[in-house]
């Protein structure tokens, strides 16, 4: 356990030397370092703004005056500084917006009426008059209200199933992305269509997790769409209109209250969760107090397949959320027959029997319809001569997709036929992990470099335009969990080479053309036989127009909502409510680092009841200055006095922690124990027979110890390493356990 013990007061006498004396940056660092311990404290953010702007970085100045206006939203001086600071930068209307918000807070605000003069000097008179409009009227994103309610669409009236859909992966991958890869756009393209058209019956709102406050906040549908819209229509990340409506989504996401769910609403998640820390536990408070139902969409089970071709913390991360998936969900969203195989084989493997109705939504929509009305820009295409045949291939540049394996076969036809017979390939996708080999490979080949056209940042239409213009795709994977590639290669009428394996073979069906899974022979004859065989390529585009039509996304989303609905109609709860812990059994609270999926610690992690947690670390887990809570779900057996053993480790300062202890015969038991600085201990509490269901620790920690670690302010209190529950007379177990904490295990090897 590493913290640290932080004076506020001291801090901020600090920062008020540094900026005393100038230094602005050494001010601002010590004004944040407060800020962290008391984030309440708007006035000291502005404070941190204010050295910022001195320093001359006046983007992270403006960006701490957002952060304080989501706690002062009607503060007119706050707005004048966010004025000032949109000025500096050049954006004059939006600084003119600012000054209309800080007059309209504060007419007689005379400060305010001269920056607003100044500033419309700078501007045309459209520019001023379309700024004050936008700002006085509210029409602007950053007008709307800091905190808008959750509304739910759709539906009928209180039988109504109200679904959430949970969006978090999308806006985190708009942070720094714009152009959607497979994950998200499967996620858009569901999405928009369902809150374009709500079924009766199926009310619906959109929402993210807070990844530091582990709530749920509601996410305004009309900016996600309009940002989902603008997505597609671009691929420049640093567009002014691309920054501007995000991060305009982002604050009025932030400044919004936690979510509240409807009583027994349906939270599904159609991207990717596994690297959000301590999702689960939250989930686990929303479905107590709630009754909220949970629905993954599972993608693929790539990283227990082929973790040779994903980094290890990725496989890590989603080992952890696997080894819990099926103790949380209600149900779950597969994308093919091929990943609801893998899923039931992994999970069974974990405990027969836990894997939860799942259902299948095939992906195979035209990518067309969630194209923007309007043409944009082209310019990726600049890079193609006018008239010039090319074959495409559109994945994320990793190992995985094997882009290697294509260049040698493109390297191999190159050699035999020369370069004026082979199409250029053009390659769509940013730059992934161990991506070296084939990059490598160009490198060396001088024939190759020449003849491989690399598109990292590829706007959606202009991918469509690409789709329009290639002879062929080709698509290589060494598995997948559908490939949407595939898909949009037939759904324009173009032949795709592709791996028969995983369900790729569910993707092409009958209209793709296979080849033998890595096979560099088989793949090169394949690749030949469409380029240089125009009448074969001919009667395989007949094919694909014939067998290769797929569906509107609306007609997935229909598949989707209609397997949500199903789900929701049927009776019982997740498993994490009915699998016992397993008495005289040891569990370690270590954040577990397995690359495949293990019962065990996920068990163990369910044990954390409630809000007063921190995430757990490589060392074990703290709670949470003041109250805690353990819950034990007992098995058959409990009915006779127990023992409990807790690892303990106080922080940084003594404690005199108490635990009491629900569940048992009578009244509840109560201890007091007191625990140095640092201290490491175990505890033993013998404890009367308990009654069915679970045993119930409270852990008060009192005050606990001001800490800044991994970047939050966090009040620390008690420590816990690891537990184990036993029958008093299981000396056995008893004896186990101690042999354990006194002596190191030697194993064979």
């Amino acid at each position: 356990m590493t913290s640290s013990m932080v004076d506020p007061d001291s801090l901020l006498v600090t920062a008020d030397k540094h900026r005393a004396g100038r230094d602005w940056l050494a001010a601002a660092a010590s004004y944040r370092e407060f800020v962290l311990l008391r984030p309440e404290a708007w006035q000291i953010i502005i404070q941190e703004g204010h050295c910022l702007k001195e320093a001359g970085k006046v983007a992270e100045a403006l960006a701490r005056y957002r952060a304080a206006e989501s706690h002062a939203p009607g503060d007119a001086d706050l707005q004048l500084q966010i004025g000032h600071a949109l000025k500096l930068m050049g954006r004059w209307r939006d600084a003119a917006r600012a000054y209309a918000r800080a007059l309209a807070l504060d007419p007689q605000n005379q400060d305010a009426w001269n920056e607003a003069a100044a500033t419309a000097e700078w501007m045309t008179g459209p520019e001023v008059e379309a700024a004050d409009k936008a700002a006085l009227a509210g029409t602007g994103e950053e007008d709307a209200p800091a905190t808008p309610p959750a509304r739910f669409t759709g539906g009928t009236a209180a039988a109504d199933v109200h679904t959430v859909f949970d969006i978090t992966d999308v806006l985190h991958y708009f942070n720094d992305n714009r152009t959607p890869t497979g994950i998200q756009r499967v996620q858009i393209g569901i999405v928009t269509r369902a809150l374009a058209s709500a079924p009766d019956g199926m009310s619906l709102a959109l929402a993210t997790f807070d990844l530091r406050e582990r709530v749920w906040r509601a996410v305004d549908r009309n900016g996600f769409q309009r940002l989902c819209a603008l997505a597609a229509a671009g691929a420049d990340p640093a567009e002014a209109d691309w920054t501007q409506l995000r991060d305009a989504l982002r604050r009025r996401v932030n400044a919004t209250p936690p979510l509240r769910f409807p009583q027994g609403a349906l939270l599904v998640n159609l991207g990717n969760s596994w690297s959000m820390v301590d999702y689960f536990r939250a989930l686990r408070i929303v479905q107590r107090e709630h009754g909220v139902r949970y629905i993954p969409f599972v993608h693929d089970c790539v990283p227990l397949i082929v973790p040779e071709h994903c980094l290890v913390g990725l496989v890590q991360n989603y080992v952890r959320w696997f080894s819990a998936l099926g103790l949380h969900a209600h149900g779950i969203l597969c994308n093919s027959e091929n990943t609801r195989r893998d899923l039931r084989r992994h999970m069974e493997a974990l405990m027969p029997g836990l894997t939860p109705p799942t259902h299948v939504v095939r992906l195979d929509a035209d990518p067309r319809a969630l194209l923007p009305d309007g043409a944009g820009p082209l310019t990726a295409l600049r890079a193609l001569r006018p008239g010039e045949e090319f074959a495409l291939f559109v994945a994320t540049l990793e190992s995985r997709k094997n882009h290697l394996l294509v260049f040698n076969a493109w390297l191999q036809l190159l050699r035999k036929h020369g370069a004026a017979a082979v199409p250029r390939l053009v390659c769509v996708g940013r730059a992934g992990w161990h991506a070296d080999a084939a990059l490598n490979l160009l490198k060396s080949a001088p024939e190759l470099r020449h003849h491989v056209v690399l598109m990292p940042r590829v706007s959606d239409q202009e991918l469509d335009a690409l789709y329009g213009r290639c002879a062929f795709s080709v698509y290589n994977s060494y598995y997948e969990g559908w490939g949407l590639p595939v898909t949009e290669a037939l759904a324009h009428g173009k032949v795709v080479v592709t791996p028969r394996h995983s369900a790729l073979t569910e993707a092409g069906g009958d209209a793709a053309v296979y080849f033998t899974p890595q096979s560099l022979p088989d793949l090169t004859a394949t690749l030949e036989k469409v380029m240089m065989d125009r009448p074969f390529r001919a009667a395989q585009e007949a094919v694909v127009r014939q067998k290769g039509r797929p569906r509107d996304w609306g007609a997935v989303k229909d598949e989707a909502l209609d397997a949500v609905r199903a789900l929701a109609a049927l009776p019982g709860q997740a498993a994490a409510a009915c699998i016992p812990l397993e008495l005289g059994h040891p569990y370690s609270l270590r954040r577990q680092e397995d690359t495949v999926p293990v019962l065990e610690p996920a068990l163990a992690e369910m044990v954390r009841e409630g809000p007063g947690w921190y995430p757990m670390e490589d060392w074990g887990v703290s709670c949470a200055a003041g109250n805690a809570t353990l819950r034990l779900p007992l098995p058959e057996g409990a009915d006779a006095p127990l023992r409990l053993y807790l690892d303990v480790k106080a922080p940084s300062v003594p404690l005199e922690v108490e635990f009491r202890f629900h569940g048992g015969a009578g009244a509840a038991s109560l201890f007091s124990v007191p625990l140095a600085a640092d201290e490491s201990r175990i505890c033993m509490f013998d404890l009367p027979a308990a009654a069915e269901g679970s045993l119930e620790v409270d852990i008060d920690s009192g005050d606990g110890v001001h800490a800044l670690e991994f970047g939050e302010a966090r009040r620390l209190g008690l420590g816990l390493r690891g537990f184990m529950l036993c029958r008093l007379d299981d000396h056995a177990a008893r004896l186990a356990f101690l042999e354990s904490q006194s002596f190191g295990q030697v194993r064979p090897q």
